[in-house]
């Protein structure tokens, strides 16, 4: 048998054989991407390494591939870190001609009472309802429930006092529609300077959402 033929058939690419996942980086780009694709939602790291069949740490560096990946390519979907977890997404840059086929939903509406309190959620989570309305001095379950309604804050765990009150934080869906991977990223807050800045925050957050949020002005219900 000539050497050409007898490498050929030693050779792991060749058809039929695999290899493993650690000299096979582009195979583990694609388990992320088969995963991201079809939960259809943000995945933890430890998640992914239950497909990877590895830890969590080397599921990150794998995430963090395709993140490069993705947008060395720039084509129609991306890969957002979101809190520590990953989600596939469309490329922002698609949504023109994505309006031209898909039914435009009703837009939410963020007040400027419902963004005081979803301001307040993301900088001091995870809060609870009394300490939202200590920093507000007014009730805040319309907007907290407003807020819960347009996907933008969740229910995070309870409080270990009495009554056990609930716990509130933004939800990945925020975080992807501000555009950063997380608490650390949203803009800095000098904590000596908090009340001067209130109505700059709520500006950015303001900028943040008006491609998709209808925004309109509304007195407090609380």
């Amino acid at each position: 048998m000539e050497e050409k033929e007898l490498i050929k058939q030693e050779s792991p690419y060749c058809k039929g054989h695999e290899l493993p996942s650690e000299e096979d980086p582009r195979r583990e780009e694609d388990i992320v991407i088969a995963v991201l694709f079809s939960l259809g939602r943000a995945v933890t790291a430890r998640e992914m390494a239950k497909a990877l069949d590895t830890d969590a740490d080397r599921a990150r560096k794998v995430c963090d591939r395709v993140i490069d990946r993705y947008e060395r390519e720039d084509g129609a979907l991306i890969v957002r870190r979101l809190e520590g977890k990953y989600q596939i997404c469309t490329n922002p840059k698609y949504y023109p001609e994505l309006t031209k086929l898909v039914k435009t939903p009703q837009k939410p509406v963020l007040t400027d009472v419902v963004l005081e309190t979803l301001a307040i959620i993301a900088y001091k989570a995870p809060v609870t309802k009394v300490m939202i309305e200590k920093i507000r001095g007014v009730k805040s379950d319309h907007a907290v429930n407003k807020l819960i309604e347009y996907g933008l804050v969740e229910e995070t765990g309870r409080l270990d006092a009495p009554g056990r009150p609930a716990l509130f934080a933004p939800t990945d869906e925020f975080y992807r529609r501000f555009g950063v991977s997380g608490k650390d990223e949203l803009p800095g807050v000098d904590p000596e300077t908090e009340d001067i800045i209130e109505e700059e925050v709520k500006e950015e957050v303001r900028e943040a959402f008006s491609g998709g949020v209808e925004l309109a002005p509304e007195e407090d219900k609380d």
